[in-house]
């Protein structure tokens, strides 16, 4: 997802500086349901108020710190805003998991190892889900499409907890360089 997707969502909600963004972002735990580069954030920000996309609003002055630059969306902005949400929800992406090139291949490595290495993983989810969970539990208050959003990854946690299981299962048996078969036992 774009940051400058996130960037233009945030301001639809409210004017922003871009560490309040951040901040929101943070509290929203966004980084368990979309890959954020917050180090683009202000590079982000910068294009789109070069292509007036958004506008400053307030520079908000103080003695002891930097100037502090509050920005609004503008109606190009919205528009795009609007364009961007719909060319993602009817993008037909596959969905690409860091673990499916390693997985591919596995059938070339010491099988006892990467079960090992899955069992971490195992447990790595286990803790995400918890995390997510708890975050449902806590924070009532996001609005119903975050809330949605974590739930979706709540799932998919749970469905790559059943797929390592299964994986593991076959890398203990030996039978990861085995052709066909995977559905059997």
């Amino acid at each position: 997802m774009s940051m400058k997707l996130v960037i233009l969502g945030l301001l639809m909600e409210q004017n922003a500086h871009p560490y309040e963004m951040k901040q929101i972002m943070e509290q929203r735990h966004m980084d368990h349901f979309m890959k954020l580069q917050k180090g683009s954030l202000y590079y982000a920000v910068e294009q789109l108020y070069k292509k007036e996309h958004i506008e400053i609003v307030d520079i908000i002055k103080d003695t002891n710190r930097p100037d502090k630059t509050i920005y609004s969306i503008t109606e190009s902005g919205k528009k795009l805003f609007h364009k961007m949400i719909l060319d993602e929800l009817s993008s037909d992406s596959n969905l690409y998991h860091p673990l499916f090139t390693g997985v591919a291949f596995t059938l070339h490595s010491n099988p006892q190892e990467v079960a090992d290495v899955l069992e971490k993983r195992v447990e790595l989810t286990k803790k995400r889900v918890t995390e997510l969970k708890g975050i449902l539990d806590l924070y009532k208050k996001l609005p119903r499409a975050v809330i949605h959003l974590i739930r979706g990854s709540i799932l998919h946690g749970e469905a790559e907890l059943a797929w390592l299981t299964d994986l593991i299962k076959d890398a203990r048996a030996e039978k990861l360089n085995i052709f066909g078969g995977a559905d059997e036992d």
